[in-house]
């Protein structure tokens, strides 16, 4: 009897693993399992915990009340972040456990949004909004109600929170009423100033007297190009902007070395624009010298710890995700075994204990302790049937070399061709993996169970491929792509796997965008879905939350170079559009609009071409909820199985009597 394949639900039921992190002796392990609750449509964080010592598992938290974040002190206690409150009074808080008790140590305006150890384990540095700005929007509120000025905004401020005054003031609060409690004592500020307007990351030197952070102007995306990398001496409170060149990656992770005495930080080479590489740049606090040990690495390299072994860091290789190390110059591996994916990883302060999430060709990502697994993952896909999955390797129009993912049945039968679907990711600076991952928006499985073959491409722009493939799709966006998929697909027909008249593809976001690019661009598919893609650049860039990817991809803004915006821009191939099109967006998406969706589907439906638009209400860029999940993998099902299987489609989007 044949085994069955993985169903959509099965799918999103399987735990996502994340945030590893180890104890400072290396015989604990925290990390955070992500499941959802189907009857609440929602999911549910907790962190788990491992002891070495007697092999024992236990949940720090369970059922409604979740968890994440999880971080060891020097002094073996845990503390994570945990929601508290409801409607908009819900924020996340720090706690911690203490002698067995769970214990909020925090009580802010608007929650905390990351924190961090002192050396010392006795208090707790965290990223918050601006407290007294919070308030003052919420006194705003209540009196003339709710709007935001443009140019207006809250930053992230830094806090420090004493361990000792927050136990006793989250004892107290567990205790008795308010007015029976001690007086509260608010986090110190450690970094003054309005010229501090947003803080970005920061890290503390080993011996607790020196803090790094960075800060920018504001959140908005054009500032964070002008952030810039402090040092404040904590005992003489004066923060000293530090000599470096700019931009530096605001997204990078900072780090202190063993003995305090030199910093390292991620820059961005070369334009120093999205599409390029960041490197990992060292700054001697004594000498005032720059170095960038990884510049030779043609990928991005991201740090995990710097240890007393060396500089523990992740960096990708094509399909492939690596953990390394750098000691006296040199990178050594650690995990770089091929066909392994390595997505998160951390390290004891020593470099003697690793924790890693990890999946290969043939395993699920488990989490492992110096090699040893401590989930068992692999249990949910125990008695089913799994998809192939191979990397292959073709030419596009101009000679570019590109890679994708195949996947099949576990065995195809000679001289049968298939109906194709290609898969397009999201970024552009992404890439598809050959593991038993699964994509929570299309059903890789059931598609491969129904008849179907794949094909997951890592086109122009992708990661994983070094700084010059990354830039093959400036200026080129949508076009270049275009030819990259096509020219994949001439590969699998002209093998005879792939018939040509029943070919489709689907996208999120980036991918959403090319596939609205194959939607009026050319005649190849016989049907499409885009998934919060773009549309128009122009109406991107008006309306994006970050303007500057467009500016950085295009080369210019809309007012400036017209042309550029106009050719990329699928909307303005519509005389040629002919493939039925099935439009999925979430109508609050800030980073690509919703106007983008209804432009392309206003102009479809202009067209007489066929086309479907589903809205999700209150859903921002990405799906949140398991029901939402779910809805979108049964739409693309059905979307496809009918255009290219010819299967009926009626009220497709409603509950079926089978569900």
């Amino acid at each position: 009897m044949t085994k069955p394949y993985l169903t959509m639900e099965e799918i999103i039921s399987i735990p996502r693993l994340s945030q590893p992190a180890v104890a400072e002796d290396g015989g604990q392990v925290a990390w955070v399992e992500t499941t959802p609750h189907w009857d609440k449509n929602e999911y549910r964080k907790h962190v788990y915990t491992y002891a070495k010592a007697t092999g024992e598992t236990k949940a720090v938290t369970q059922g409604e009340t979740q968890s994440h974040s999880p971080a060891w002190s020097s002094l073996g206690l845990l503390a994570w972040l945990s929601p508290t409150g409801t409607g908009e009074d819900k924020r996340t808080e720090i706690f911690v456990l203490d002698q067995g008790r769970t214990v909020r140590v925090t009580a802010t305006a608007a929650g905390v949004i990351s924190f961090q150890w002192a050396p010392d384990g006795k208090s707790l540095y965290y990223l918050a909004p601006d407290q007294e700005k919070t308030e003052g929007q919420k006194a705003r509120k209540e009196r003339y109600g709710d709007f935001v000025m443009s140019g207006e905004f809250t930053g992230n401020c830094l806090y420090r929170q004493d361990l000792a005054a927050g136990i006793e003031q989250g004892l107290a609060a567990q205790a008795g009423p308010k007015d029976l409690r001690p007086e509260k004592k608010d986090p110190s500020l450690p970094v003054p100033g309005p010229e501090f307007s947003h803080v970005l990351s920061f890290a503390l030197s080993p011996d607790g007297n020196k803090l790094a952070f960075m800060a920018a102007p504001s959140p908005d995306s054009l500032d964070l190009e002008q952030a810039s990398l402090y040092l404040l001496d904590l005992k003489e409170g004066a923060p000293r902007a530090l000599p470096l060149a700019k931009p530096l990656d605001p997204y990078g992770k900072i780090l202190f070395s063993p003995g305090g005495g030199e910093l390292c930080y991620s820059r961005p080479i070369n334009e120093g624009k999205w599409y390029n590489l960041s490197t990992v740049e060292i700054y001697d606090l004594t000498r005032g010298s720059v170095s960038q040990p990884l510049l030779s690495l043609d990928e991005n390299p991201y740090p995990i710890r710097w240890t007393k072994k060396g500089l523990f860091f992740s960096w990708q290789d094509k399909t492939d995700w690596h953990v390394s190390l750098l000691a006296n110059g040199a990178r050594e591996p650690i995990l770089e075994e091929p066909g392994a994916l390595t997505m998160a990883a951390a390290v004891s302060g020593d470099g003697l204990a690793l924790a890693a999430i990890t999946a290969t060709r043939d395993q699920p990502f488990e989490l492992y302790l110096d090699g040893q697994a401590l989930t068992q993952q692999s249990r949910y896909y125990q008695g089913k049937t799994l998809s192939r999955k191979e990397v292959l390797r073709w030419a596009s129009q101009d000679g570019t070399e590109i890679e994708g993912v195949f996947i099949t049945p576990p065995a195809l039968e000679p001289g049968r061709a298939y109906p194709l679907l290609v898969l397009v990711h999201g970024g552009p600076t992404w890439a598809a993996f050959a593991t038993p991952a699964d994509d929570p928006y299309y059903p890789y499985e059931q598609f491969v169970q129904r008849g179907f073959i794949l094909l997951d491409v890592n086109y122009r722009g992708s990661s994983g491929y070094g700084e010059s493939f990354r830039k093959l799709n400036y200026r080129n966006l949508g076009l270049g792509d275009y030819q990259d998929v096509v020219a994949g697909i001439d590969l699998l027909v002209g093998r005879g796997l792939a018939d040509k008249d029943r070919v489709g593809i689907m996208g999120w976001s980036q991918g959403g965008y090319i596939s609205a690019m194959c939607t009026t661009y050319g005649d190849r598919f016989k049907a499409i879905s885009v998934g919060a893609g773009i549309s128009s650049w122009y109406t991107y860039y008006c309306n994006t939350d970050i303007p500057v990817f467009t500016r950085h991809y295009l080369g210019d803004t809309p007012w400036a170079d017209e042309e550029i915006y106009n050719r990329t821009s699928p909307i303005n191939y519509l005389d040629r559009a002919s493939t039925p099109t099935l439009i999925q967006h979430g109508d609050s998406d800030a980073r690509v609009p919703y106007a983008n969706a209804r432009e392309l589907y206003r102009g479809l439906k202009d067209m007489g071409v066929p086309v479907e638009l589903v809205s999700f209400t209150g859903m921002s860029h990405g799906a949140n909820k398991p029901g939402l999940h779910r809805a979108i993998m049964k739409q693309n099902y059905a979307w496809f199985c009918h255009w290219l299987l010819g299967d009926e489609l009626t009220d497709f989007w409603l509950p079926s009597k089978k569900d």
